[in-house]
């Protein structure tokens, strides 16, 4: 739409320079702008006076007028031209120096902003490494928890199994002991288990929240890069442009400047990195302090308990022996100790017959009539056997009296050397059958079917 070439002039007078302003004065602006045809009262009076004809010199001097008025309307627009030019100039090297350097600030604050969206970027990666990681990490302590749950059944049942002894075999021995200590130490590493169990739960909802923060500011930069993209290929010949209203108002109202701006992304990628280095020392300590040293711990302790019992198992082994040595021998002097008495009482049966004939002797000699019953050498050889067989009887039966009792003393002997052998059979079956063979199913280095079993290093 054309405007009134007033307001176009009004507008090149605000840009004229001195030596224009001095040519064109206010009667020629206004003889531009508005270009009437004067009316001239005296000339129109004449021309009624002369009988409707101008006069020649009303011809001349209203040609002269018209030249003139020619002459200084196209000085004029000359004057206007000039200034025009030089106004499109000079408004179109000052629009070309802001575009220009508005161009090179949007191109300095995008390669800005591509360098920080490359650091968060990586940062990015890292956390989603990092995660992966700390899930492995975490994936291996529940497994050797389980691990652990077996460890433990293991160590219960053997001390089920142990608390079955009898009499004084139900003893605190070496194995016992080692055992006991396995039970608290499987107690100690469950509990580690558990609290580092939390700590990585924790860990890993600090990682995936600055994971989603860091996603969030890398999309933010990633459209902020694309619109500044745009932007640089913007100008005055692009289909998009358009005329925004309040597009300054909210500029300068909503916009960081551009040090909160580069503290905001440096505080978010130094919590980034200190995230990651907890992260990364929490997975140090589960590998190395705990599922490392906790397997190492276990299996030190296995072996203990393994060489404590199978040390308790060939002590038992030879106590066991040497008491069936010792029952077979107290079962062989009771043999001979039932032929002893057979052979005593055999003696005593013997000598007591012949007492008893030396006796019916004596009595049959006192039935000799007065003077006969005499004391013969008979007689005293009589008495002296009576009083010598019944010496003897009284010393055999004393030794057969000892005898049964040695016997009976073999039989209680036996008696406990047999409930011992028994016992000792019994501990021996429990530590070797029970024991030994369900601790031969403890995870070891070698196996691989749970995962704490490759920490399990000698």
């Amino acid at each position: 739409m054309d405007k009134p070439l007033e307001k176009q002039l009004t507008m090149c007078e605000m840009i004229l320079d001195d030596r224009t302003r001095e040519t064109c004065n206010t009667d020629q602006r206004l003889s531009c702008t508005r270009y009437v045809r004067p009316c001239d009262e005296t000339d129109e009076k004449l021309r009624r006076d002369s009988g409707g004809y101008y006069s020649f010199d009303q011809w001349q001097k209203h040609n002269e007028k018209l030249l003139n008025r020619s002459v200084r309307g196209y000085h004029q627009s000359n004057v206007v031209e000039y200034n025009v030019q030089r106004a499109i100039n000079t408004l179109s090297a000052s629009v070309d120096k802001y575009a220009l350097d508005s161009t090179n600030k949007i191109a300095g604050t995008a390669r800005r902003i591509d360098a920080w969206r490359l650091d968060v970027l990586q940062a990015l990666e890292s956390v989603r490494d990092e995660i992966a990681l700390l899930l492995s990490s975490k994936q291996k302590l529940q497994k050797a928890q389980t691990a652990l749950g077996v460890i433990r059944s293991i160590s219960v049942e053997c001390l089920e199994r142990r608390s079955f002894r009898l009499a004084v075999d139900l003893t605190l021995d070496p194995g016992q002991v080692e055992l006991v200590k396995e039970k608290e130490l499987i107690d100690e590493i469950d509990d580690l288990f558990c609290r580092t169990l939390c700590q990585l739960k924790d860990q890993l909802n600090s990682n995936k929240t600055i994971k989603y923060r860091l996603e969030e500011n890398w999309s933010n930069k990633n459209q902020s890069m694309k619109i500044d993209t745009m932007n640089l290929s913007l100008n005055i010949q692009s289909p998009i442009i358009m005329s925004h209203t309040n597009v300054i108002e909210d500029s300068e109202n909503a916009c960081l400047s551009v040090p909160e701006w580069e503290m905001a992304v440096k505080n978010l990628y130094e919590e980034a990195k200190r995230t990651m280095n907890d992260s990364t020392l929490l997975r140090s300590i589960v590998d190395d302090a705990v599922l490392k040293k906790s397997a190492k711990r276990l299996r030190d302790q296995a072996d203990a308990v393994d060489i404590a019992l199978a040390r308790f198992i060939s002590d038992t082994q030879h106590v066991e022996q040497a008491l069936g040595n010792d029952l077979k021998q107290v079962v062989q002097r009771l043999g001979d100790s039932e032929n002893l008495i057979g052979g005593l009482l055999r003696v005593i049966t013997n000598l007591e017959k012949a007492k008893m004939t030396a006796e019916t002797r004596l009595y049959n000699r006192l039935k000799r009539p007065e003077d006969e019953n005499f004391k013969d050498s008979a007689q005293s050889s009589i008495l002296s056997e009576v009083k010598s067989l019944q010496e003897q009887l009284d010393t055999l039966n004393y030794q057969l009296h000892c005898a049964r009792t040695g016997h009976l003393g073999l039989k209680e002997a036996r008696s406990q050397l047999e409930d011992e052998v028994r016992v000792k059979r019994k501990t021996l079956w429990t530590d070797t059958i029970r024991c030994q063979k369900v601790r031969a199913f403890y995870p070891s280095a070698k196996s691989c079917t749970i995962e704490i079993k490759s920490y399990l290093i000698q």
